[in-house]
């Protein structure tokens, strides 16, 4: 028995972090990954029954696993980047709610033939546009910055409205005359604000104060932030049922936006932890259903999902968007991006079961069409909604921008070279002079620190995809190769070779210590330096039949290989560890000594 629990476990572990890996090889959407690994262990294959393995443990730990990915979720929610778009945000956690919220009531009613409690109530479920769907679509696309933080906010912010709406529905239509649930909805308002954002508040509070006062080792934060967050979580579903996830989001919103204590280091866990309950909570939510009690042989089934995505989520947006500053572009990216989540099948769960308990046959058409709709929008977000994307010009899935660090004389050379190539460059600099001379040049420049996290929220780079750290401090290239690695991703962070490379073979750093090294290991600051100073200058070599990449070769040191460029405008580094395979049709960017390019 025990050991047979144990497989069950470790399989949905291994199928889940399987799928991420999986969805990032074939370039789709881990979500649906992961529903079709669900659907096939469970209700196809059946070889997990989550009910059975987890027994009354099932929705408490899918709670607490909703309140870790929103308070996750709350962490990444900065004001500062929110800039013009703050008004946008309130408005579809407000309006767009009600709207929202009315539009599919009325729909389940006059669509689904519900009644009109179980209508209502179903509007209140689906009024959220779950983060555990949307956050890693957004990591998919790499979206422009603005809107991808007007996305990422009403997704998280929606999520604890939409499941404290739907327990005040469930109360009032449960209620027993008119005053009872008008008593009933204004004190649950009440009590759920009140109780949220004191609480949320007090976690925040308490973990600033232990952290700020040193009472923490650094060893224990990350464990001390998650015991708190249950202490909040908990403590708020036990004033006011529901009010749990309204409170974890909005302290993780207050830790985001206080600079007192660095939290960097939390979201970094909090994130890795995020991925973990987010594969093993579809593989399970999925493998739970039986197939059959879902509608998808309904005509009316699919009218209702069509009215959702082209007529409530586009009107939605558009009411609630008048007069700001978003464009349609951005407007439209926002019609198409409304997925269910986790929220709404756990929600619908607990309310679909009390209700068929106590005589409500439709308490379980509210389960099946509210997976119903999970599972299509995930289906239809995930599969058109990069295609939306590219097609408007805001995603950036594999952007080939390089951010720059060091707008030095060679440095801005470089930066003018490969955008005169196409290629997006940003330059930073501590150096004010040199940002100027960079800007004169027609360089984007920002002066700042790389290695502040304020600064780092100051850069849009939804582009952005590589860092070259070329300043003549190694311990700074190094420094800003760790602190981005988590951006870029340590395949993508490069560093200038180390001013003396005969002793750095001695002292040189494991590589997860540093960037790659760019070029070789004897092309040195001032190896550039020199060789620029000597009329060299930066050139490109297109590889064809007749200009082959051995002739490129025969140059030998008068002509250095900096970036491989392909056919697809895909850029690979000419890196120490991995040097590019270069093939026909590819381009080389180089350094060539005068004569030679």
């Amino acid at each position: 028995m025990h050991e047979t629990v144990f497989v069950q476990l470790a399989a949905i572990l291994v199928l889940g972090i399987l799928g991420h890996w999986i969805s990032w090889k074939i370039h789709l959407p881990a979500i649906l990954i992961l529903l079709l690994t669900g659907f096939l262990i469970g209700p196809v294959l059946q070889w997990i029954n989550p009910d059975q393995l987890f027994g009354e443990g099932l929705f408490p730990i899918v709670s607490l696993s909703v309140a870790i990915i929103l308070f996750e979720g709350g962490l990444s929610l900065s004001y500062k980047q929110l800039k013009d778009l703050k008004a946008v945000v309130l408005r579809l956690v407000t309006m767009g709610v009600v709207l929202t919220f009315v539009l599919i009531s009325l729909a389940a009613h006059y669509l689904l033939g519900l009644n009109l409690k179980i209508a209502i109530l179903l509007g209140s479920i689906l009024v959220v546009t779950g983060p555990t769907v949307i956050v890693p679509l957004l990591h998919n696309l790499r979206v422009k910055r603005d809107i991808g933080q007007a996305i990422l906010w009403e997704g998280i912010i929606n999520d604890p409205i939409g499941a404290t709406m739907a327990l005040i529905v469930f109360e009032v239509i449960i209620a027993k005359s008119l005053g009872q649930a008008i008593a009933v909805l204004l004190l649950a308002i009440v009590k759920t604000i009140l109780m949220g954002t004191l609480l949320g508040a007090l976690g925040a509070f308490v973990l600033i104060f232990l952290m700020k006062r040193y009472w923490l080792p650094d060893f224990l934060h990350n464990p001390v932030t998650l015991m708190i967050l249950i202490i909040v979580f908990g403590l708020a579903n036990h004033f006011q049922p529901e009010s749990g996830l309204l409170a974890v989001t909005l302290m993780g919103i207050f830790m985001a936006n206080q600079r007192v204590v660095p939290i960097s280091h939390i979201l970094e866990f909090k994130e890795n932890l995020r991925l973990i309950l987010i594969a093993v909570l579809f593989i399970i939510l999925s493998a739970r259903l039986n197939l059959k009690d879902i509608p998808f042989s309904e005509p009316s089934a699919y009218l209702f999902l069509a009215t959702l995505i082209l007529i409530v989520r586009p009107l939605v947006i558009s009411l609630s968007t008048i007069g700001t500053s978003l464009n349609w572009r951005e407007k439209v990216l926002l019609f198409w991006m409304a997925p269910r989540g986790i929220v709404a099948a756990a929600v619908s769960s607990i309310f679909g079961i009390y209700l068929m308990e106590k005589g409500e046959p439709q308490g379980a058409q509210l389960m099946s069409y509210t997976f119903f709709v999970i599972v299509s929008t995930v289906t239809f977000y995930g599969l058109t909604a990069g295609k939306v994307a590219n097609y408007l010009k805001l995603s950036f899935a594999n952007p080939q921008g390089i951010l720059m660090i060091g707008a030095h004389n060679w440095g801005r050379k470089l930066a003018r070279f490969l955008k005169e190539q196409g290629i997006n460059i940003i330059l930073v600099d501590s150096n004010k002079h040199n940002v100027k001379l960079a800007r004169k040049e027609g360089c984007e420049a920002y002066e700042g620190n790389i290695l502040s996290e304020s600064f780092q929220d100051s850069l849009d780079l939804s582009e952005t995809g590589k860092l070259f750290a070329l300043t003549s401090n190694d311990e700074v290239n190094t420094l800003a190769c760790l602190h981005y690695a988590e951006i870029f991703g340590r395949r993508n962070i490069f560093q200038i070779a180390y001013h003396e490379p005969e002793l750095a073979t001695d002292f040189e750093p494991l590589p997860g210590w540093r960037g790659r090294i760019l070029f070789n290991k004897q092309i040195t600051y001032d190896r550039i330096e020199d060789l620029l100073s000597r009329n060299a200058e930066f050139c490109v070599f297109s590889i064809t039949e007749k200009s082959p990449f051995n002739e490129f070769l025969e140059a030998g040191e008068e002509r250095l290989p900096l970036i491989l460029r392909k056919p697809d405008g895909t850029l690979e580094v000419w890196a120490e560890d991995i040097p590019p395979e270069p093939e026909e049709g590819d381009q080389i960017f180089a350094l060539c000594q005068a004569g030679k390019s």
